[in-house]
């Protein structure tokens, strides 16, 4: 479809007035629901989408930018934060916030919430919604993703099939032989890190040992008991995140076992948390703040270039060690 498709041809094709697709485009009130959706289905079948962000952010000079955060209990999403901030502030950008769940539930909520505050661009950690609801979602209010890659939007990630790999390498090299991988549910985006722990295994001849947790702490505390009361019980444990990790850690010190010397445990993100005393947890780290001023510097060239192509910067982790982790015992 020709890149010159105007709203008035959108208004034509859907039998309205250009001032109601206009209305429409902007989720501003007074759109009934289904002609909204009608008109921006008519819009998606013209292929106007994509020219429309470039006239929204160079029309309306919306300069806000919106940042959606997973979860403020894990100290990661602090890390980007600060990345973001310290990124955006020099060019005084105001940073709109919202929040989401564990379970990615408000994630469209929170989405439409920034693009009703009218920002310019989102900057997004922690989405859990399918590829194509992200996609959806940019075509509207561009998109930049953090910590995970998607198709068609702005993403800066940190490699996480390699991470992986470091994680269970390092944990392999120790000796160890019964390793299990707390992970994430499978969603879009997210599957790097079971992906390199299970090729690890696989390389060394070990059989994987899988167990899929939710983002919460508890959940994975319960996981943990599950593994250390079964048959075979690992020797090591490797988390998607350091919350997980940290629930690993909890069931450990409740029943008296020395992480690092009777059971080893690595987490993921290297948050702030992991290197407390007390904690000393090994950790994958992501860089979250460096990953946050990536997004940051990313948001403003959408700002000023909206029309660009989407742009993927990947960054390489790098194993913390700490005292979470230690030789398998004889």
């Amino acid at each position: 479809m020709s890149a010159r498709v105007t709203m008035a041809d959108v208004a034509e094709a859907a039998g309205v007035s250009r001032a109601l697709v206009s209305l429409a485009y902007r989720d501003a009130f007074g759109v009934n629901g289904d002609t909204r959706r009608r008109i921006l289905d008519v819009g998606d079948e013209l292929g106007y989408v994509h020219n429309r962000i470039a006239a929204s952010l160079a029309s309306s000079g919306a300069t806000s930018i919106g940042v959606y955060l997973q979860d403020l209990h894990n100290d990661f999403f602090a890390d980007v934060h600060d990345g973001i901030r310290d990124a955006v502030e020099t060019e005084a950008r105001d940073l709109v916030l919202a929040v989401g769940a564990l379970g990615g539930e408000r994630d469209a909520g929170s989405l439409r919430a920034l693009q009703g505050a009218r920002v310019g661009v989102i900057i997004g950690a922690g989405i859990l919604m399918p590829d194509a609801e992200v996609q959806a979602f940019s075509s509207r209010t561009p998109i930049v993703s953090i910590a995970r890659e998607v198709p068609g939007v702005d993403s800066v990630s940190s490699d996480n099939l390699a991470g992986g790999r470091l994680a269970t390498s390092h944990l392999i090299e120790l000796g160890h032989r019964r390793i299990a991988m707390l992970a994430n549910p499978p969603s879009d985006g997210y599957l790097g890190r079971r992906a390199g722990y299970e090729e690890q295994m696989a390389s060394a001849g070990l059989a994987s040992r899988t167990v899929e947790v939710s983002y919460s702490r508890a959940d994975a505390a319960t996981a943990a008991i599950a593994l250390l009361d079964g048959d075979d019980a690992p020797s090591a444990f490797f988390a998607h995140n350091d919350q997980t990790a940290l629930g690993v850690l909890e069931v450990l010190l409740a029943r008296g076992i020395t992480p690092g010397r009777e059971v080893s445990v690595i987490g993921y993100d290297n948050s702030s948390v992991s290197g407390a005393p007390g904690t000393s947890l090994s950790s994958v780290d992501l860089h979250g703040a460096q990953l946050g001023a990536a997004a940051g510097r990313a948001a403003l060239r959408r700002l000023a270039d909206p029309a660009a192509p989407p742009e993927l910067e990947v960054t390489s982790p790098e194993l913390v060690l700490r005292m979470t982790t230690g030789p398998a015992p004889v």
